[in-house]
């Protein structure tokens, strides 16, 4: 598709660029995953590898206060092209992960990930797709950070391939102060993706 085409997404208007990952089956499962959450007005929430813009978008669309970031100039150009498109208001940031971020900053993170199990090329775009071992090398990196940028009762939906060993996530939660569960899922061709859902709990159910 050439740079500058225009997709239309679940009643959104996406500007693509042949440097920045174009929606695709994993997206469309992203917004569905976030779409069970209903309305987020009154939340803060956050997109780390915002690519188009188009979750981040989705979610300003429901009511929350939202950022969104990305390694890539290009993608942050393009998100902010793509959320005046679309008539909503989004602070976009370029960094790493969410590094650049506040503590204890969202009551809701998305993550959808480089998850192939590669490692990237000469070919810009790789990044975007290419997650080194076993595809979680990126998936990790954000869980390592994660405690420390979400508030309490806050939660996350990150995606997986099921080459990813999901069940890490899930478990990871679990040790860490989360409730940990299966929120979306879709099978393909050669594999299933599955969004996990991580929720902070809070540390006064927890002590009456």
């Amino acid at each position: 598709m050439a740079e500058g085409s225009k997709i239309r997404v679940r009643g959104l208007e996406i500007e693509t660029h042949r440097d920045v990952y174009m929606p695709a089956e994993d997206s469309l499962l992203m917004l569905d995953s976030v779409d069970l959450w209903g309305d987020l007005r009154g939340l803060k929430c956050l997109d780390v590898g915002t690519g188009t813009g188009i979750v981040a978008i989705f979610m300003a669309r429901k009511g929350c206060e939202t950022f969104a970031t990305d390694l890539t100039s290009e993608s942050v150009e393009l998100t902010r092209r793509n959320a005046e498109l679309n008539g909503v208001d989004l602070h976009v940031t370029q960094g790493d992960l969410m590094s650049h971020f506040r503590s204890s900053s969202f009551d809701v993170i998305t993550f959808n990930p480089p998850y192939l199990p590669e490692r990237p090329s000469d070919v810009k775009l790789s990044i975007s797709w290419a997650g080194g071992s076993m595809g979680r090398e990126l998936i990790d990196r954000f869980l390592s950070d994660l405690p420390r940028v979400i508030k309490e009762g806050g939660r996350a939906a990150i995606l997986h391939a099921d080459y990813n060993e999901p069940r890490l996530t899930l478990e990871w939660g679990r040790k860490r102060g989360f409730n940990s569960r299966i929120l979306g899922r879709r099978k393909l061709a050669f594999h299933e993706l599955i969004v996990i859902e991580l929720r902070l709990r809070s540390r006064r159910a927890e002590h009456p």
